[in-house]
């Protein structure tokens, strides 16, 4: 598997992860600062478009870039929003990134943002039902899996 990246500014520089990472860091594509106010958010651009190329998957399966949080600006409050992008997508990447703090929130052109992480994806067959089979659990909802 191949992952084709356009860079549609040249001054990027070039995505890299080191051995035994997970993702790849996306940057800010920004020319000045970005300024995200108290719990506010902001959509930046990253300055590239992907391509998975060259996978053979088995059938039902199939393949997605996730975008993810940084666990540094995780850990000051500053959020990049869990996303899909499908394989599909030829547009550039945005990530919406938040700010959970009551102070406003500095991005410099180039900060690294957000994670990028290639991910398998099952897609089996649906079939219509009229009913389910009957677990422990049944249809209790959020914090009932630790219940018993």
């Amino acid at each position: 598997m191949k992952l084709k990246i356009k860079y549609l500014n040249k001054n990027l520089p070039e995505i890299t992860s080191k051995e035994g990472d997970s993702g790849y860091d996306l940057r800010a594509d920004i020319n000045d600062t970005l300024t995200i106010a108290p719990f506010g958010i902001a959509t930046i651009p990253t300055g590239i478009c992907v391509e998975l190329d060259e996978f053979d998957l088995p059938q039902g399966c199939s393949a997605e870039l996730q975008i993810r949080p940084r666990s540094g600006l995780t850990s000051k409050g500053i959020v990049a929003q869990f996303g899909t992008v499908d394989i599909s997508y030829r547009g550039e990447i945005k990530v919406n990134v938040f700010n959970f703090n009551n102070h406003e929130v500095v991005i410099q052109p180039r900060d690294r943002i957000a994670q990028m992480v290639v991910c398998p994806i099952f897609k089996p067959a649906t079939i219509a039902c009229e009913e389910l089979s009957d677990t422990a659990r049944g249809d209790r909802g959020f914090g009932s899996s630790g219940v018993k």
